[in-house]
């Protein structure tokens, strides 16, 4: 059986070596500078644990609900209460992020179904104790009529392994470099290409049953000349698609399509692996009240779709394809929910702060 190695999208992190096993651990890659108000939904979290204080990302998706990965609230055995948590919206600089407008959680909630073994509804819904400021934005996040054009426009535009569209957008303050050893200051992004549900099943392997495929979002570089990808420190932050349909809105019809979840290191061969947000509007709502209904369209002053990234990540060594390249057949390859069940993660240990 080949030998795997897995990446959880994580802050910042490198995770413990399992001597028999595959190393598993947290994870832009390729990326341009965020203007100040280009990502106004773009949220950086500081989770505090016994032994130091974590960073994640998250996404405004009302003015005082923010959305982020489940595991950025664990911590092996622990996990983070409401006061263990502090949110900054409306910046683009870590050095923006002070005491005076840090934002307190009144309530987190972390999705039941959530599998840390497998990273299944990888979902948690922080209730701000204060709305955000103005300068944050909160995203729509697609319906179900728009993940299914997505999932169409993926489907019939992608071909593996060739030059494919830019139509997806990550963003975060993670890791800049394929070995995850330095983040950045300044919020990143990067255009992705989104790949089929089936693709990216055969690519990691056989074993995704269709239910829980369809709770996940894949995406890759779109070039495999051209490296890209979300890494240490990403984790819980945004994926957005712009509808086509709605470009003229006066959101540019940006769509949050999925959270930073997983994958294979950092700009492998094998697509990163998002939750997609839709599946979960129902819960949000119940959780928070359905807050959801009462946010309307926000009036963006920046596209970020149509920013010149045509030299991102083209100065990144393009790493070496490895023994984790899953094959189209899958005969003999685990699939993604049955390889991270079989490492049994107690996951993750990320840079503390100082």
């Amino acid at each position: 059986m080949a030998r795997y190695i897995v990446l959880l999208l994580l802050c910042f992190a490198s995770l413990p070596v399992f001597a028999s096993s595959p190393t598993v651990s947290p994870r832009i890659i390729g990326g341009v500078t965020s203007q100040n108000d280009e990502l106004p939904w773009q949220v950086y979290l500081n989770i505090s644990f016994t032994d130091g204080t974590y960073v994640c990302g998250g996404v405004l998706v009302a003015q005082d609900v923010v959305l982020t990965a489940a595991h950025c609230l664990q911590n092996g055995g622990l996990t983070a209460n409401a006061a263990d948590i502090k949110v900054w919206a409306g910046i683009s600089s870590v050095f923006s992020a002070s005491s005076r407008n840090a934002l307190s959680v009144s309530r987190r909630t972390i999705n039941n179904s959530y599998n840390a073994s497998r990273f299944s509804n990888d979902i948690a819904v922080l209730r701000l104790a204060a709305p955000a400021p103005d300068s944050a934005k909160p995203i729509l996040i697609a319906n179900q009529d728009q993940i299914g054009r997505a999932n169409t426009e993926f489907q019939t535009s992608y071909t593996q392994g060739g030059n494919n569209p830019a139509n997806l957008l990550v963003s975060g303050w993670g890791s800049t470099s394929v070995n995850g050893s330095s983040g950045s200051s300044d919020l990143q992004q990067t255009l992705l290409t989104g790949v089929p549900d089936n693709t990216c099943n055969n690519q990691w392997g056989s074993g995704v049953t269709s239910g829980e495929a369809n709770i996940f979002v894949c995406a890759i570089s779109p070039s495999p000349l051209v490296v890209r990808d979300s890494c240490f420190g990403d984790s819980g932050g945004p994926l957005v698609w712009q509808d086509p349909l709605r470009a003229s809105d006066a959101d540019f019809g940006l769509r949050l399509l999925g959270l930073v979840s997983f994958g294979d290191g950092c700009a492998s061969s094998l697509p990163g692996v998002y939750t997609e947000v839709v599946s979960f509007t129902a819960w949000i709502n119940t959780v928070t009240g359905n807050r959801l209904a009462s946010v309307s369209t926000p009036k963006l002053s920046v596209n970020p779709f149509a920013r010149d990234y045509s030299n991102a990540g083209t100065d990144i060594a393009v790493p070496s394809v490895d023994s984790v390249t899953g094959s189209d057949g899958g005969g003999g390859s685990l699939g993604i929910v049955v390889l991270l069940s079989l490492l049994g993660l107690a996951v993750r240990r990320a840079l503390t702060l100082v």
